[in-house]
């Protein structure tokens, strides 16, 4: 006895609208004798996400990768019935659809329908010949819906938003990354800089880990050249709040770098020894000689940052460490070292999730402390610390970069891209050998 329809679910989908730079749409012709179209499209399976869904579903009716394209757009919440008669409306009462406007970055694309019996034919449409008659009777309204809200500007072509997508780095004085510079002498607030941005790169979680892939690779090779070369230094210097994700930036964005030529300190509470010198000591040594990367995770600026905070010693101690520091960061400079300033922002209700991951989770409890408990109480305080330390230690030679924290696979994508556009502005290139390598036989 077939099942009553208030009793069956709704079966999620995700539906792919795929545009061309000539503005034309693509669209697919299920096997079988039916006359109809249908925009890429398939179920979301059990425990998969919606992005997934849609990366899956595109690469194996179409056969186009989701490093191809661009995520514009989305619509959500679009149902249809299944007629009695279609297969399918046995399990389901219909879809509840969500689509996606994709942007294709290339000039062409080679369609593989081999990997999926769903669609046998497919073609690139002018939008002004894309209607609703083209597909089943049931789907009509949906369709006629989605073609109004993703091209109601103009009957010609598709009205696309100016793409944000993240560039190639290019030794451009100017580079998106920009956004999140602080510039020397620049007022700001804080508050302002949104721990949630992700407005450099427009796709999926999924589809950035292909993107991040090849960053990862990219800093790789420069690496290679900066070792090689011997004439350069980096110096990176992370901080963030309690749980800002300074550990994973460095172990996801730094994981291909040969150990040879990086440096991870990790400056804790200062020593007995450390407390004798000066608060620059040990900060000092540590730096990066030719050919190396060396990241600070938290740094000097923990010296203005818990003083102040914690009042560890009076005002006067540390409101004159900001002018130290410049003139410290200042000489390293003009010393050859290229210094990269990251602040790591997270917001008090992302800690929040993260503090509580450490304490459920055995492999990452023994990084709970009680100092974060009494931190997390002084959090406006801490975020009025860092908004002074910022504005007064951004400098021209060593700027600073506010990232956006709480999504870990964005800023590390942002992170990477970073140190790329720093790491090529170099214009390094392997050495010359000072001999001719023709004329070299090694012998038996």
């Amino acid at each position: 006895m077939p099942m009553d329809s208030h009793c069956k679910p709704w079966r999620r989908n995700a539906a792919a609208v795929i545009v061309n730079k000539d503005g034309k749409i693509l669209l697919g012709k299920d096997a079988g004798k039916n006359p109809f179209w249908h925009f890429p499209q398939g179920g979301v399976m059990k425990n998969e996400d919606i992005d997934h869904a849609l990366a899956r579903e595109v690469w194996e009716e179409v056969g186009i990768r989701p490093a191809d394209y661009i995520i514009q757009s989305q619509l959500d919440g679009l149902k249809y019935t299944y007629p009695s008669s279609h297969r399918k409306s046995v399990r389901w009462v219909g879809q509840d659809q969500t689509y996606f406007l994709l942007f294709c970055k290339k000039d062409s694309l080679n369609i593989n329908l081999s990997r999926s019996p769903e669609i046998v034919k497919a073609k690139w449409f002018d939008l002004k010949d894309v209607n609703p008659s083209l597909f089943p009777k049931f789907k009509r309204q949906v369709v006629r819906h989605v073609l109004k809200a993703f091209f109601s500007n103009t009957p010609q072509s598709p009205s696309l938003k100016k793409l944000s997508v993240m560039p190639s780095p290019s030794n451009s004085p100017s580079s998106p990354i920009d956004k999140y510079l602080i510039a020397p002498g620049k007022k700001f607030m804080l508050k302002n800089h949104s721990p949630e941005d992700r407005s450099l790169y427009l796709g999926s979680k999924e589809e950035s880990l292909i993107e991040f892939d090849k960053l990862r690779n990219e800093l790789q090779e420069l690496q290679k050249k900066l070792f090689a070369n011997g004439k350069h230094k980096i110096l990176i210097i992370l901080q963030a709040m309690d749980a800002g994700g300074k550990d994973g930036c460095v172990k996801h964005v730094f994981s291909r770098i040969d150990p040879q030529g990086l440096k991870v300190i990790p400056f804790k509470k200062p020593t007995e020894e450390e407390l004798a010198h000066d608060f620059l000591w040990r900060i000092h040594k540590e730096v990066p000689g030719n050919g190396q990367i060396v990241i600070f995770n938290r740094s000097h600026y923990e010296d203005i940052i818990a003083v102040r905070v914690k009042k560890l010693f009076p005002d006067a101690v540390w409101k004159r460490r900001y002018r130290f520091i410049q003139d410290f960061e200042e000489m390293l400079a003009d010393e050859g070292t290229v210094i990269i300033k990251i602040f790591l922002n997270i917001s008090k209700a992302e800690q929040k999730i993260r503090l509580d991951s450490r304490l459920q989770s055995p492999d990452k409890l023994w990084k709970f402390q009680m100092d974060d408990l009494d931190d997390r109480n002084r959090w406006d305080e801490f975020q009025d610390a860092y908004h002074d330390l910022i504005q007064a230690t951004s400098t021209e030679k060593s700027p600073w970069y506010i990232i956006p924290g709480d999504r870990k696979w964005y800023r590390n994508l942002i992170v990477a891209r970073l140190v790329i556009e720093k790491l090529k502005s170099l214009n390094m290139s392997y050495p010359r050998p000072t001999f001719d390598p023709t004329t070299i036989k090694i012998p038996d």
